[in-house]
């Protein structure tokens, strides 16, 4: 069977911008202390302590450059991967969402000044995606790379946060160009065309080092005898399409560098599920501290559905155990529960509690993760046979007077008598911001951030 092929001369050509804020918490912090980014040794780590008992507790959420070559340490490590005591000349400062979510505004905002609304996607916290295709001969510059240059620039001046810029004819080519070549670049930039693609795009190493494959899709194309991007690209695209459906597809054109995407195009996100989960800053042996962390969790979850105006209809809880424990082979649990339509936070902890009591065998937990999927628009309340309809009334109106009083006066203005118990967390992370210092997705404070920027 002849295979597909694409004609460069007919594929759409722009200049894009991916534009990555080098580790961007850790710069943040630097940027605040008046440390260079580059040349300071800092981490972002939740739970620091001095205490050698405490010691393996704190999770490093970001480090500095300088950070992970001194101590090769990673976004992903713990305190107990650092030489310890620590050292004199590290950094150590907790994490502060609020704050990193303003500086990231800020800086989306200096991107503004070079692109409309159309042309600018928020990709991540720290990365952005600007199609300057029509702002060159504004800027009276020759090409892309200059008009990269004057916004690193830019945004060093006024925020501190050094930049690193991937330059393609389309998003794909300009995400590639900047994991792949511009971080390690002495300028920070690269430019990846469509011509380039058999020198730069088929020469990536590994296939998890291509945008958009992670592991378990790298295992699949490993089962069909594909091990690197190039092979990808030499596969024939019917097969994939046949045995992978559209992401065979994508992935065959992705290896020749295509994308047909355009930032200008309104995307609407399509999401049928939501989570919420926790590191725990110590191990909980004792059930009880855990099923108050389950309640508290569900109540998160409902709130959640509640604002967002959904229903669930399958709740999963994840238990992760303790460092080195194990039982048959597995570090932890996880189970799920269909269920009638529902957003009552009353009935979401009876269903995980459910999970717990029948999994959980004593083991010493450190991670708690809840999530429910499935997700349809609130239109009514289902009730089952078994259930006093008025009953089950009044507990969801509950929910909702809870819910105003927290929106109006903070999370701290009402809580359940169990935020109140030995293990509850609520309290404390009713300001934290996605887990992290600074706020409580779902359980808002009302408090606002003191603005440093």
């Amino acid at each position: 069977m002849e295979n597909l092929h694409f004609n460069y001369a007919l594929e759409p050509r722009r200049d894009i911008l991916c534009i990555d804020c080098r580790s961007f918490y850790a710069s943040v912090e630097c940027a605040l202390h008046g440390w260079d980014a580059l040349s300071t040794p800092l981490v972002v780590m939740s739970y620091p302590s001095d205490n050698q008992s405490e010691e393996g507790s704190g999770l490093i959420l970001a480090s500095s450059p300088e950070a992970k070559k001194r101590y090769g340490i990673t976004n992903v490590s713990r305190a107990r991967d650092l030489p310890f005591p620590y050292p004199k000349e590290l950094k150590i400062v907790p994490p502060r969402m609020k704050l990193y979510m303003e500086m990231n505004q800020k800086i989306n905002n200096i991107y503004k000044n070079y692109c409309d609304e159309k042309n600018h996607h928020v990709y991540s916290v720290d990365e952005s995606f600007l199609d300057v295709t029509d702002a060159l001969t504004l800027f009276k510059v020759k090409n892309a790379y200059e008009l990269a240059q004057i916004i690193k620039k830019d945004v060093y001046e006024q925020t501190k946060i050094y930049t690193a810029v991937g330059i393609g004819d389309n998003p794909l080519l300009a995400k590639l160009a900047l994991d792949n070549e511009a971080k390690k670049n002495h300028d920070h930039t690269a430019y990846w065309q469509y011509e380039n693609v058999p020198e730069k795009i088929w020469q990536i190493p590994k296939l998890t080092d291509f945008w958009g494959i992670g592991r378990k899709t790298a295992k699949k194309l490993n089962y069909f005898g594909i091990d690197s991007v190039y092979h990808l690209a030499q596969s024939n695209y019917f097969m994939l399409k046949d045995r992978l459906g559209l992401l065979g597809a994508q992935l065959y054109a992705h290896a020749w560098g295509i994308d047909r995407s355009f930032l200008g195009d309104s995307v609407l996100p399509k999401s049928n599920s939501l989570g919420n989960s926790q590191v725990l800053p110590r191990d909980y042996t004792e059930a009880l501290e855990i099923e108050v962390l389950i309640f508290e969790m569900a109540d998160q979850i409902g709130t959640r559905l509640r604002k967002k105006g959904y229903q669930g209809q399958v709740f999963s809880l994840f238990i992760g155990f303790s460092m080195g424990v194990m039982e048959n082979g597995r570090t932890g649990f996880s189970k799920q529960e269909r269920t009638t339509p529902t957003h009552s936070s009353l009935k979401i902890a009876q269903i995980l509690l459910r999970l717990f009591r029948k999994n959980y065998h004593g083991q010493p937990v450190r991670q708690v993760g809840v999530s429910c999927g499935d997700l349809i628009i609130s239109t009514g309340i289902q009730f089952d046979l078994f259930s006093d309809p008025k009953e089950e009334l009044k507990k969801i109106e509950l929910d909702y007077v809870v819910d105003k009083i927290r929106q109006k006066y903070g999370f701290k203005s009402i809580v359940h008598a169990n935020s109140l118990l030995k293990g509850a967390r609520a309290i404390e992370r009713s300001s934290l911001v996605g887990g992290h210092a600074g706020g409580m997705g779902g359980l808002e404070n009302g408090e606002k951030s003191e603005k440093i920027f």
